[in-house]
Formats: C-alpha cells, sequence, structure tokens
C-alpha cells in the first residue's frame, strides 16, 4: 500500500521573521528543510542511517514562489514528497505549504543528489539502498530548475565569510542562510522599498566551508527578477550559487 503523504506543522516563531513581522525567506527554506529531514527518517533514509551506510544527500537546487507572506503567530503546514527521479541523476522534491485553513502559502521543487562519502561523487538514487516512494502524479512547480544565465553589468555588493553560525552538519553553509545572504545583498537596493518577493530560485553549485569569502555579485534586472551569484573572492572561476529573485510591486 502506497504510503500517504505526511505534513508537519511549524508555528512561526518571533525569531522567524522579518523587522515587519512576516515570515523570512530563510524560514520558508528552514521549515522545509525540516521537513525533508523528517520524511526521510519516516520513510527510512534518515541522515544517521544514510551515513552509516556511507551515503549523504545533499540539495543542489531549489525554487519557492510565495503567494502569500505570513507573519508573526501563525502556523504553517508542510507537506512534501518526492515526485520522480531525473536523468538517473537527481530526486526532485516538491513542496506545498498551507495555512490553517488550507488556503496555499507558498509552494517550492527542489532537486537532490545522493553523495557516496567513499568517493564524493553522486550516484543515481535508483542504485543505492535509499530509494523513496514516487509520487509522479503530484508536482507543486512542474518546471526543471536549470542553470541560470550570466547577466550584463556584474558588481559586487557584498562580502561574506562564512562564519561558525552559518555551517551545518555537513560541514559547509547550510542553504538556509544563502537565503540570509542574498536578501541582505537585495535589500541594499533603495529601489527594494514598496516590493515584495514572490519567488526565489537558488542552484547551490560549490560547498562553502568555515572562513571561505564569498562576494555576492549583483547583475542587471530582467523584468520582475533580480540576478546575485555568489563568487568565491580568491578564485573567480568558482561560483558557489546563482540566485534569481521575482520581485513584485507591493499590493
Amino acid at each position: 500500500m502506497e504510503k500517504e503523504i505526511g505534513e508537519h506543522i511549524f508555528p512561526i516563531r518571533f525569531s522567524d521573521c522579518d523587522p515587519k513581522s512576516r515570515l523570512r525567506v530563510s524560514s520558508f527554506f528552514d521549515f522545509m528543510e525540516e521537513t525533508a529531514i523528517l520524511d526521510a527518517e519516516e520513510n527510512g533514509f534518515g541522515i544517521w542511517k544514510m551515513v552509516q551506510r556511507g551515503y549523504t544527500s545533499v540539495i543542489s537546487r531549489l525554487k519557492l514562489r510565495i503567494n502569500y507572506v505570513p507573519r508573526w503567530g501563525e502556523k504553517l503546514h508542510v507537506s512534501t514528497w518526492t515526485k520522480s527521479i531525473y536523468n538517473h541523476k537527481v530526486a526532485l522534491r516538491d513542496y506545498s505549504i498551507t495555512d490553517d485553513s488550507g488556503n496555499m502559502i507558498a509552494e517550492a521543487t527542489s532537486s537532490w543528489l545522493v553523495v557516496n562519502l567513499q568517493t564524493g561523487r553522486s550516484e543515481d538514487p535508483e542504485q543505492t539502498p535509499f530509494m523513496p516512494v514516487l509520487y509522479p502524479e503530484k508536482s507543486a512547480i512542474s518546471e526543471n530548475l536549470e542553470l541560470i544565465d550570466v547577466r550584463p553589468n556584474p558588481r559586487v555588493v557584498l562580502t561574506k565569510t562564512a562564519v561558525y553560525s552559518d555551517i551545518d552538519m555537513n560541514r559547509h553553509v547550510n542553504n538556509c542562510r544563502y537565503a540570509d545572504w542574498i536578501l541582505d545583498a537585495l535589500y541594499l537596493d533603495p529601489e527594494m522599498k514598496g516590493k515584495t518577493i514572490r519567488s526565489v530560485q537558488i542552484n547551490f553549485l560549490a560547498g562553502i566551508p568555515l572562513g571561505e569569502n564569498v562576494q555576492l555579485v549583483r547583475f542587471d534586472n530582467s523584468n520582475h527578477h533580480a540576478y546575485i551569484f555568489g563568487i568565491n573572492a580568491k578564485d573567480p572561476s568558482v561560483v558557489h550559487f546563482q540566485a534569481r529573485i521575482g520581485i513584485v510591486n507591493k499590493d
């Protein structure tokens, strides 16, 4: 019998919010990450079990589409499921985030790699001991997440150093912190006044270890999108991440 997709409920805490009592983008990421971890545990391929078998899982791309930004005191009902294995390489995991009444707050899609700790290389999830149940008919965001093209007029707008509090159990900067760095850079732009964020896509290309310096490079906007790349300060050929942020006028 196919396992039913479960949900996990998260109250929005004071520490999850921005200066205007709205949920931070990084907190969306945090709740999704926690739900993915809980789902993996419930399905028999949790973090420690994978490590004991010589594997780990790493997120490689993520897109969040926000319909409504909730505030302090509200609750999020977060569900996640693996919808398919793409090209014998990545597991595609989607998310649904609703309020207490079932209204859709946000949806997301992501891609994950199963990495062999001995070789450091990703493997076909279908050939590992950690093949999840698939829900191919259920899709939150149907598009595949591609690499983001470089745009005109690159300029360094902020430099970040990976400090101890940024590092997670995989010993590099946690994916939720990327969202904070990107928003720190974006909100340096006075034109963000009166704007709100409707989507964020991040491609995680190269992990950022403790002590690494990363330059956040801003490019010219396209229609309703801002672009920020994280470039290694010592070696500009190393791109740690790419981000495209959808921006609209506030209602």
